[in-house]
């Protein structure tokens, strides 16, 4: 009986006329589900890494990486004079960074022998009052003739020794008088983002008025135009370049450290190569209800909008530039630092947003289980946040470890390293947490530049002494356009060649960064930035925060030198691992066939070197300047 009840219903089935759009509206059914599942960020696998992290025992802090080194260059201060210990500070850490061996003599000292000046390949000297060097100017000048490069890198002030040395350094006239900088415009052969005029938040009369002779090579002027602040002038078979931009802080190095590659006849220095974005707060719980702007602009939830705007529109500029979002995750928003952490039960938002990250190759690291930033019951707030302290180091582990454990319940693909410090706090104790008790967190990514608070956590980037490598944050959010970030954004792409960027989902929430404006005006100074970068840099690598400080790891690492000679450049890379990155400059030459590596011009007679082999042979065509 069964059997003939199957078969009537078979038969009827064959003469069901609109059998076809049944089968139709099943096919579309199992499409839609598909859809829906892929929307859920059900199907996504782990980041897809390019570069990997070295083992924490084969990253090498840079300070370790020259350490016995013979020094090339040798820098001159005296500490009795006004600004010379900012400068100082600054050059030291140019220096290092660009894996320069330096002696340091002070004259200020009177038991310091001065050192026989031909045992170094580049002098800086950074003092603003030459008189205090005394004959010793003119032997660096008599040095420099024979093939030396001396940079006098402070702001001079009108002495007699600097009216002997005038015309050597390129200096035609000078007055006692000084000019407020503005701004600085640097030429467009002679740095990255160059043709471009970059302002400075405080400027005030900082530079010498010059004239300068016929021979000298202008590479900046101040932003009106008038005031030369960086030049190079030929000293026989040797070269001189002044620095008249009289600002000496962590913001302009980028043009102390592109100045100092004019002095020989072509110049290597290790950059990172990298550039990393990152949105902090995400994924996190969504706020509920709407938001002021929000809803003037588009009519929607904060929740609608993130999904049905914000989302979309970072999915097209990372397509467009080749962005690789790196998110980091926040567990929760509460305060609670005494009991142990609950798990968040609410998983659908970190799914969702995570698993669309995910499916970007893009990746997802660590803000915190919740916002509360890792001080101990030391840290007095005082009026500046609300936040609370943890009561012991216990606690901070415990939160660490079930953020950790969480993350890996709801996106059991992902894979983290990366620490972003809630508002960028940090403190002491806490670092050393992270790198005694989190083995997870291979890498923090906190503030380049010094805040406005001191409790936020400012880095070099590098390999600290346990092995967690430091790579900071420059620049934020849409307003990239303003003086000091792009100013920063400048000097740190030729400085390292390295951009890192952060926003946060909730900016459109909060008016001091960009809510009142709205989105559009805010993706428009995003795109903007976008722009520049794509510019300026054409060939720098889009990374995830793990890349960038994998990058960085390598950086730290690498050291060269180099033998000149009539046809060739040999360079020779220590602790190269797998490939470096360099800045390489050819001032007297122009650069031919490379063995052991290869050349990517970036502008004027600036490359980029990509280093596969630990010794690198350049050809040196000459008959010209490049």
């Amino acid at each position: 009986m069964t059997r003939g009840f199957l078969s009537d219903v078979l038969a009827k089935w064959k003469r069901f006329r609109w059998q076809g759009l049944v089968k139709v509206w099943a096919m579309f059914m199992a499409i839609a589900l598909v859809l829906l599942v892929e929307s859920l960020g059900l199907h996504y696998g782990a980041t897809r890494f390019d570069i990997t992290y070295l083992d924490r025992d084969k990253a090498i802090p840079a300070a370790n990486a020259i350490a016995g080194e013979k020094a090339t260059n040798l820098l001159v201060v005296d500490s009795s004079q006004e600004g010379v210990s900012d400068a100082e500070a600054m050059l030291d850490q140019i220096l290092l960074d660009m894996k320069v061996p330096t002696t340091t003599v002070d004259v200020a000292d009177e038991n310091a022998e001065f050192p026989a000046l031909n045992h170094y390949s580049t002098i800086v000297v950074a003092m603003p009052n030459l008189d205090r060097l005394g004959e010793h100017v003119l032997q660096i000048m008599q040095w420099a003739k024979k093939g030396g490069g001396v940079m006098f890198a402070m702001t001079p002030e009108k002495t007699g020794y600097l009216d002997v040395i005038g015309p050597q350094i390129g200096i035609e006239t000078s007055t006692y008088e000084y000019v407020a900088t503005e701004g600085i415009t640097p030429s467009e052969d002679f740095m990255l983002g160059g043709g471009q005029t970059y302002t400075f938040s405080d400027p005030f009369k900082s530079s010498l008025s010059v004239a300068l002779n016929d021979r000298a090579q202008v590479e900046a002027v101040s932003s009106n135009g008038r005031t030369p602040l960086v030049w190079r002038n030929a000293v026989e078979s040797g070269t001189a370049v002044m620095c008249n931009i009289g600002i000496y802080v962590k913001m302009v190095r980028g043009f102390y450290a592109s100045a100092f590659s004019l002095l020989s006849s072509a110049m290597a220095y290790p950059v990172i190569n990298s550039a990393a974005f990152y949105l902090d707060d995400f994924p996190s719980p969504v706020p509920s209800g709407n938001g002021k702007y929000i809803k003037r602009d588009y009519n929607m939830s904060i929740s609608e909008f993130y999904s049905q705007v914000w989302w979309p529109d970072l999915v097209r500029l990372a397509e467009r530039y080749g962005i690789r979002f790196t998110g980091v995750m926040i567990e929760n928003y509460g305060d609670d630092t005494k009991n142990d952490p609950i798990r968040q039960t609410d998983n659908t938002q970190f799914e969702y947003y995570g698993g669309l990250l995910l499916r970007q190759n893009g990746e997802i690291g660590y803000h915190g289980y919740n916002h509360q930033p890792l001080v101990l019951p030391n840290t007095n707030y005082g009026n500046e946040y609300t936040y609370v302290q943890w009561p012991n180091r216990k606690a901070i582990v415990d939160s660490l470890n079930e953020l950790i454990a969480f993350q890996k319940t709801v996106l059991p693909a992902a894979t983290s390293s990366v620490y972003v410090p809630p508002s960028n706090i940090l403190s002491s104790e806490g670092r050393q947490i992270i790198g005694e008790d989190v083995p997870q967190i291979r890498a923090i990514a906190s503030m380049a530049f010094p805040p406005d608070s001191s409790l936020e956590y400012v880095q070099e980037f590098g390999v600290a002494a346990d092995g967690v490598v430091e790579a900071p944050r420059i620049v934020s959010g849409s307003m990239v356009n303003n003086s000091y970030m792009r100013l920063a954004a400048v000097s740190e792409l030729n400085m390292h060649y390295v951009s890192t960027h952060f926003m946060h989902p909730d900016d459109l929430l909060d008016e001091d960064r960009g809510a009142k404006e709205g989105w559009e005006t805010y993706r428009k100074g995003l795109e903007d930035y976008l722009d520049w970068l794509e510019q300026s840099a054409p060939s720098i690598r889009m990374q995830t925060g793990t890349e960038c400080a994998a990058a960085v790891q390598r950086f730290s690492g690498l050291t060269v030198s180099m033998a000149t000679s009539d046809d060739s450049w040999d360079l020779h890379l220590g602790n190269l691992i797998d490939q470096g990155w360099l800045m390489f400059r050819a001032n007297n030459g122009t650069p031919g066939r490379v063995r052991g590596g290869s050349l990517t011009k970036l502008t004027g007679n600036l490359y980029l070197l990509k280093a596969t082999s630990a010794t690198v042979h350049i050809e040196r065509k000459t008959g010209g300047k490049a």
